[in-house]
């Protein structure tokens, strides 16, 4: 591991991580210029001012004193650097509390923006990747924090820089030789710290997966998702044990690394500050005074009062610049995750609007990762108009090939088909926007009932549109009884008057989204998993009436959804083992047969038009 951490680190070089520097100041530069100008012009007076101070005036008042000065002379110069404070003050203050935190929120707002656009242009196997999808996380949660600290740093290098240049001028004025007892200084402080700020970026390096377990053993004593199971079991026990595991890996490390860090700390301190400044250098100056009288009390005061302001700018310095050399070793994993492409080839072809004709898969082979294949030779087609049912038992495969067909992963054998043409040819978005569907493990978001319908930017006049996509869904009774209708907000993580939804009253909302969206395809992954059966049936009759003229794929393993299928594929370890209409596989007597029949206890087939069900429900056999 540590290996890999230097190869990286030299892979990069000194030069990338300041051009790291560069790029994310540019940015900076980009969404808030005046802010930015505002610093560099704000941080530069700061210097000079502290100069002046206590420096410059140090010199000036002895000087007035031992050569006689006027008294009005010496006020005039006192009520000027009153002046000089009060301007910083004030100034300080706008920037703390106005100017800075509304940059603050612009450059929050526009980086995550600008990588949440990113996060939606990946590839979903990219999820798959453990290593990549470390790197994805770190880019999300760093930048914002990152780029406030390269901020913070960036100021105080040309604070540091500006409070260093004027004591540098002060000095080669003075007393040219005196530069070079701080030169050496600096070497030594500098050598230090770029040593301590590589260890740093190695240990937080090696931390950061185990501080993405601590943070799931965190999310799981907190999230909402988890509050049931760990208290009707006992897994919580199981849980806080191995968080405590989990933390004692973080102690070597942190010795480790602590233990390297105190003591290059302790010798760069020690001959850049104790022998080199306060031993050398004042030695020297009490020679140039007293035994050579080559400087004056003022200008020796002067020095020895600059040496250490400029002493604790270079060291100051010494400790900014390795960090910038860490920020850019950060920026480099946000910039990569910035600079990722699809690996999918996208045509510019776009399907016809209600030109949809037929899909297809051909021979079509898949796995995840280094994963046996998850699908094995698939070859099926799903004409328009048709309701297609995909059956089988847990991992088959049945997702995944739902996946293929929306084509969030790409096939490894074989082709997808829309009217007869490889849709790798057609544009991503145009071939996905033919589909309209909801996945078993749909998702219910923070927002009103409205949006979570649309998916999309709620206008007024829509609503009578998302109003009727529920009354299909059947959330019709339970949309009249919220007093805020379709503006009802869901959950309660932001507002108090949220509302949260049964299993089954969610999955509705998730099905109105298929019958809000104009699409020639609805697909449907377990539509009816949280469903009772009356639920269900009524679920079925909305989604015939409405997609009497649309091409339906579900996954399901309900008897009312497969009766009136006009195929089905049924699916088992990734291969196709039997095709037909219901009748047609009950007639064969195979797989799908027995898997029928194994639900006879909860549904029980009855001759003429009635099927009902164990919990007492009678439904009517769709035709």
């Amino acid at each position: 591991m540590r290996d890999n951490r230097r190869n990286s680190r030299k892979r990069i070089g000194l030069k990338r991580c300041y051009q790291n520097i560069f790029y994310m100041l540019g940015v900076v530069i980009r969404y808030t210029p005046g802010y930015f100008v505002n610093l560099c012009l704000f941080q530069v007076y700061c210097a000079v001012q502290v100069f002046f101070e206590f420096t410059y005036t140090l010199k000036t008042v002895l000087d007035f004193i031992t050569e006689g000065a006027e008294y009005a002379e010496a006020v005039s110069y006192l009520l000027l650097m009153f002046a000089m404070v009060l301007v910083k003050l004030v100034w300080a203050a706008w920037m703390e509390n106005v100017a800075a935190p509304r940059a603050q929120e612009i450059l929050h707002k526009k980086l995550r923006m600008e990588l949440y656009r990113k996060a939606v242009e990946l590839d979903l196997e990219r999820y798959d990747d453990p290593q990549f999808y470390n790197e994805f996380v770190w880019s999300i949660n760093e930048a914002a924090t990152r780029v406030d600290l390269i901020l913070q740093d960036f100021g105080s290098f040309l604070n540091q820089a500006a409070g260093m240049l004027a004591n540098g001028v002060f000095f080669v004025t003075l007393d040219l030789f005196g530069i070079v007892f701080i030169v050496l200084s600096l070497g030594v402080t500098l050598a230090a710290n770029s040593y301590i700020g590589r260890l740093q970026f190695a240990r937080d390096t090696e931390l950061k997966p185990i501080e993405r377990k601590r943070s799931y053993f965190n999310r799981i004593f907190y999230l909402n998702d988890y509050a049931k199971e760990i208290r009707l079991n006992p897994v919580a026990e199981q849980l806080k044990q191995e968080f405590s595991e989990t933390n004692r890996k973080v102690y070597p490390i942190v010795d480790k690394y602590g233990k390297k860090n105190a003591l290059a700390g302790l010798v760069g301190d020690f001959f850049s500050n104790d022998i080199l400044m306060n031993g050398a250098y004042l030695g020297y100056l009490v020679y140039q005074t007293v035994v050579r009288g080559a400087l004056s009390y003022g200008s020796t005061m002067a020095l020895f009062n600059a040496s250490s302001s400029l002493k604790n700018s270079l060291r100051n310095l010494a400790m900014i610049l390795p960090k910038f050399e860490q920020h850019g070793l950060y920026v480099e994993k946000i910039r990569t995750f910035q600079a990722f492409e699809s690996g999918m080839e996208c045509g510019e072809a776009k399907p016809e609007a209600g030109g949809f004709e037929e899909l297809s898969m051909e021979n079509v082979s898949f796995g995840y990762g280094k994963d046996a294949d998850t699908l094995h030779d698939i070859s099926l087609s799903v004409r328009a108009g048709e309701k297609i049912a995909i059956v089988g038992y847990n991992g088959a495969g049945k997702s995944t090939l739902i996946k293929l067909l929306l084509r969030l992963y790409d096939v490894q054998q074989g082709q997808v088909k829309l009217n007869g043409r490889n849709i790798r040819e057609y544009d991503k978005e145009s071939y996905r926007s033919l589909f309209a569907t909801v996945f078993q493990d749909y998702k219910i978001f923070a927002a009103a009932i409205a949006d979570n319908v649309k998916m999309d930017v709620t206008l007024e006049t829509e609503r009578e549109e998302i109003e009727h996509a529920l009354e299909k869904s059947g959330f019709a009774d339970r949309l009249a009884s919220l007093p805020g209708g379709v503006d009802t907000p869901l959950t309660r993580e932001f507002e108090e008057e949220g509302v949260n939804l049964s299993g089954g009253e969610a999955q509705k909302v998730a099905i109105a989204r298929t019958f809000y969206k104009y699409c020639p395809v609805i697909i449907l992954d377990e539509p009816s998993s949280a469903l009772d059966p009356v639920s269900e049936y009524q679920l079925n009759q909305a989604m015939l009436d409405v997609a009497r003229d649309k091409t339906v794929i579900f996954i399901s393993h309900r008897l009312s959804s497969t009766v009136m299928a006009d195929r089905i594929y049924m699916l088992e370890q990734g291969r196709i083992i039997e095709e037909g209409s219901h009748k047609e596989l009950m007639g064969r007597n195979g797989k799908y047969a027995q898997m029928f029949r194994m639900q006879a206890e909860k549904y029980n087939m009855r001759n003429g038009s009635v099927m009902q069900c164990s919990e007492g429900a009678h439904v009517r056999k769709p035709t």
